[in-house]
């Protein structure tokens, strides 16, 4: 639906309206920079680097990358955004 209505609300003579409709599916769907912070999110400038695997076996290489739970993190809240 987001889609078809960013192409709708481009077109020549789109209404006010529907580009209001796109501006709240997009807030609803956290595709701006604010709706993101209004739900919490932080954006890294410094992503974690992924880990190397070299290892010779399958075995090895699973036990030497962390599990999901193990790469997620909380940032620090840095106050707000300038």
């Amino acid at each position: 639906m987001y889609v078809r209505t960013s192409v709708e609300a481009e077109e020549h003579g789109a209404t006010s309206a529907l580009r209001n409709l796109l501006l709240r599916q997009e807030n609803d769907l956290l595709l701006t920079h604010a709706a993101l912070l209004r739900a919490g999110f932080r954006i890294s400038v410094n992503p974690t680097p992924s880990p190397t695997v070299s290892a010779k076996t399958p075995a090895a290489a699973k036990r030497q990358v962390p599990s999901a739970r193990g790469r997620l993190r909380a940032l620090p809240n840095v106050g707000p955004d300038s």
